[in-house]
């Protein structure tokens, strides 16, 4: 894997105003931590993006220049972001051996198309990194995942990833990478327990017994007048 080089500068100041100051000046403050004493740094900003915007991440090996700290090697262990600006506040740089095997979070990259896809099946990735242990110089990028073969039912797992050389998985359990799972069905709709309402007949009111009479009454009462 491609290294970059960090330039680092120790500081001594401490505090939010120091901090403030750092970066007012186009510094970020960081720590180096992981082999011996805490150190107070600060680093490049710009690099810090570059690194944490490339494939490799935070996996990238950085070579230390300056600040004491001449040919060490960290990755970046931890960083704070601004919510509203978005800018970078702090890093935290974590000191390695590259002669020794360290543990890393490495992305899975699912490639290909489920055979089972053609009947309907859906891929449900369970899981999208896993942690490795490698040399420092063979932290690999991505891990690819081929999910071709799939059908419907069919799940890959931990242990049936091929590995590039010199990495290994960490992990004590088996997990469930990812699985072809069966189109979900649609529910019908529930039938209603209430009746569908009857379309409202609006009919003729019939006259009373005594209503018709008193409306033939008035009838003959008019006739004698005539």
């Amino acid at each position: 894997m491609e290294q970059q080089t960090l330039n680092v500068e120790a500081r001594s100041g401490l505090g939010k105003s120091v901090t403030r100051k750092l970066r007012a000046a186009g510094k970020l403050p960081g720590v180096l931590y992981g082999m011996g004493n805490n150190r107070p740094v600060t680093v490049e900003p710009k690099l810090i993006y570059t690194v944490l915007l490339s494939k490799e991440g935070r996996n990238q090996v950085l070579n230390l220049k300056g600040g004491g700290v001449d040919g060490k090697h960290a990755l970046i262990k931890d960083y704070q972001i601004d919510p509203v600006t978005r800018k970078l506040l702090h890093v935290d740089l974590l000191e390695i051996d590259i002669n020794k095997k360290i543990q890393v979070t490495v992305k899975l990259n699912f490639t290909g198309k489920a055979v089972g896809a053609a009947e309907g099946g859906v891929l449900n990735i369970v899981e999208r990194e896993i942690e490795v242990s490698c040399f420092p110089n063979r932290i690999p990028g991505h891990i690819d995942v081929d999910v071709s073969a799939l059908t419907i039912g069919d799940s890959i797992h931990l242990d049936q990833l091929a590995l590039p050389e010199g990495v290994e998985a960490t992990s004590n359990t088996n997990p469930t990478l990812c699985a072809l799972v069966p189109p979900t069905k649609e529910e019908e709709a529930a039938p209603s327990l209430t009746p569908a309402a009857e379309p409202e007949v609006i009919t003729a009111k019939a006259p009373a017994e005594g209503e018709a009479a008193a409306a033939g009454g008035d009838k003959e009462e008019k006739k004698e007048k005539k």
